[in-house]
């Protein structure tokens, strides 16, 4: 029994433009809806020996991210999710690399959040959490060393 994984996207009326990911049994012929999570196809980075300290950050309104300094740079990883919206307060610059994100396929809707397609490298850890939780970011003291299980 061959099973298919696959992403459909799909127009909501409230949310735009989402991705759902599916599972297809070749058999059957049956489509199941899968948490891509979950389902192992979408992995957070593994912190090794060697690398740099990873940090995260989540926010109430569903951020949740992780990265790590790279000299001046600020790399958030490869499947962060990022505040769906932004805030009043949220300075110009961090809604327009947004923008710029979701244009360029680097960010999408899924799940009431953005999801993060690829690493990506922001000229300041100040710019990568502004940008994340979608508001002001007073400086890096947001970013927390992430807990090992």
């Amino acid at each position: 029994m061959t099973k298919t994984q696959f992403v459909k996207r799909i127009t909501h009326p409230d949310y735009g433009e989402l991705y759902q990911f599916f599972e297809l049994d070749e058999a059957t012929r049956e489509e199941t809806l899968l948490d891509p999570f979950d389902a192992g196809l979408l992995l957070m980075a593994v912190e090794e020996e060697g690398l740099p300290e990873i940090l995260a950050i989540t926010s109430k309104r569903g951020a949740d991210a992780t990265g790590y300094y790279a000299g001046e740079q600020f790399v958030v990883h490869k499947g962060s999710k990022f505040a769906a919206s932004t805030t009043a307060k949220c300075p110009k610059k961090y809604v327009k690399l947004r923008e710029k994100l979701i244009l360029e396929g680097l960010l999408i809707p899924l799940h009431n959040q953005l999801f993060l397609m690829e690493d990506y490298e922001f000229e300041s850890v100040r710019s990568a959490m502004g940008t994340v939780i979608g508001g002001w970011a007073k400086g890096p003291h947001g970013w927390k060393g992430k807990k090992t299980t």
